[in-house]
């Protein structure tokens, strides 16, 4: 009997595999590439329209391009402010127990982090600072923490200018409205920042009046599921600013019907260049995007 026969036979399957594996990361790669250079240039598309990181610039991406930060995260924030160009951010703002503005996109702890509960329903110093978790393929990359809203006005405040900032209400229960809306607001006015580089978004009217009563200058932007046109007579219906969509359920005819009411519109997602060049085309006010550093190469140099 061969015993070496086994060996030989399983380190040939690796080398097989590893060589398959190797074939198809490279045709991928290559594939993308060709995919790129087929996109659209640079340079036609309207200057007006603000750039703005979704979410920061974190999704846990996996592929054009790969991204390991998390949403909301100050790495993600950064990258969007000082590398990418953005011209401000959006950002998911909870209100804990005790009435601090936490930044984390989803309901849940548990689908983003190493946490677990709803932030409303827990006190602030059990969830700041907790660890992102997106899977191996991303926490090798990233030793990103959840972080308050104030950490991030923080950093701006070492900026030239204040940039933009969309701030996506999530908060889910109409008792809390006022609670949310004070807390969120209170910060903003120790920081003194700008109204009018402020725009408060949710899928439901009332907490953005809520809003208007304690800040009766502030932008009130409804947001949209797949229904643009429902959610565009909403908005007309409760006097608000405007309304924020997928860029994907979206045309040109409706935009302009929109902007023609006196609403705002801002698109948001976005990674590829086809797809941003897509939302570009349509002449928003502003783009909530995936991917600032392609929308910024789209829109060419100043």
């Amino acid at each position: 009997m061969n015993l070496t026969e086994p060996k030989q036979k399983a380190s040939f399957l690796t080398r097989r595999s590893t060589s398959l594996l190797v074939l198809v990361l490279g045709i991928a790669a290559l594939s993308l590439g060709l995919y790129n250079i087929l996109q659209p240039e640079s340079g036609i598309y309207s200057r007006n329209i603000l750039v703005i990181g979704h979410a920061g610039s974190g999704f846990f991406s996996p592929i054009n391009p790969y991204n390991p930060l998390p949403a909301n995260s100050m790495a993600s924030i950064t990258q969007a402010m000082e590398e990418d160009g953005a011209d401000g951010v959006e950002v998911d703002v909870h209100v804990s127990q005790d009435g601090v503005p936490i930044l984390y996109h989803d309901n849940t702890l548990e689908t983003m982090s190493e946490g677990s509960g709803i932030i409303a329903e827990l006190p602030a110093s059990e969830v700041v600072g907790i660890r992102y978790r997106g899977g191996m393929l991303y926490d090798l990359f990233h030793s990103e923490n959840i972080i308050t809203m104030e950490t991030m006005l923080q950093s701006f405040q070492t900026y030239p200018e204040l940039p933009y900032l969309h701030i996506d209400i999530r908060n889910h229960d109409p008792n809390r409205n006022n609670f949310y809306a004070q807390s969120v607001l209170e910060l903003l006015r120790k920081y003194e920042y700008p109204i009018e580089k402020l725009a408060f978004i949710f899928n439901d009217p009332g907490i953005l009046h809520t809003v208007r009563e304690l800040e009766p200058e502030a932008m009130l932007m409804l947001d949209a599921g797949e229904d643009f046109d429902l959610t565009t007579k909403q908005a007309l219906d409760n006097k608000l600013h405007g309304v924020t969509a997928n860029g994907k359920h979206v045309s040109r005819e409706q935009l302009l019907r929109a902007r023609a009411q006196g609403l705002q519109v801002v698109l948001f997602g976005g990674k590829s260049k086809g797809s941003i060049a897509d939302m570009l085309e349509l002449e928003p006010d502003a783009i909530q995007v995936n991917n600032v550093k392609r929308m910024r190469s789209l829109l060419g140099s100043e």
